[in-house]
């Protein structure tokens, strides 16, 4: 995959992650904080075990979407990955428009993140949290679905990965607050608000205006 493809759609996944990272809050924070422990050095071990935890599934999930669009693309007589810039755009209209909210879960995906919980369950605060993270990209989330879907048109192991990656970095930060106790867009709610609108739109923008402008522009003379 062209380096300049992947880190535009790895840029666009961060801001995705980074502007829905409160829907993030609202629907992972309960699952963030409730394997932690309630005070002290074991909190934040847990915590830190947690977000570890998370940004490992979504690689794992990405690389394996990556490997499935690249058999996927082998099939075709054209590269699917010419369409990410599309894609991503797409998903960041989806994502300031929170239409994901209107999705039906995938099927199969919620028993695979109820397995995993029952599974860390069994385990000591920090194993138990990392396992609780790794279940995280099999949430029913509509969010995810667009950034699915970017991951498998990356038609690469290493792209969907750095993708999915880049999505599940981008809302740490709001999952490390919620887990330290703070109340996002509780303060600015208006300002919160806007910003998960215009910022995924603004991104949306230029990856539309940089896809046109790289399919209008002929080869080359020499």
């Amino acid at each position: 995959m062209d380096s300049p493809l992947l880190i535009a759609g790895a840029s666009s996944a961060l801001i995705a992650g980074a502007t829905g990272s409160l829907h993030c809050a609202l629907m992972c924070g309960p699952l963030a904080c409730a394997s932690l422990p309630s005070a002290g050095t074991s909190r934040r071990v847990a915590a830190v075990s947690w977000n570890v935890g998370r940004l490992a599934g979504y690689v794992a999930v990405g690389a394996a979407l990556g490997l499935a669009g690249s058999g996927v693309s082998r099939a075709l007589t054209f590269s699917i990955a010419s369409w990410l810039p599309w894609v991503m755009a797409a998903g960041l209209i989806a994502t300031a428009l929170e239409l994901g909210r209107h999705l039906q879960p995938l099927p199969g995906v919620v028993q695979v993140s109820r397995a995993l919980v029952r599974a860390g369950a069994r385990l000591g605060p920090a194993r138990r949290s990392f396992v609780m993270g790794l279940a995280t990209p099999f949430l029913p989330c509509g969010l995810l679905y667009g950034v699915f879907l970017a991951a498998i048109a990356t038609s690469s192991v290493t792209g969907g990965a750095a993708l999915m990656g880049a999505f599940a970095l981008g809302a740490m930060p709001a999952l490390g607050l919620t887990q330290a106790g703070a109340h996002l867009g509780a303060r600015w709610p208006n300002l919160a608000w806007a910003l998960r609108k215009a910022v995924p739109l603004a991104a949306a923008a230029v990856l539309i205006w940089r896809a046109v402008l790289a399919a209008t522009q002929g080869p080359a003379c020499d």
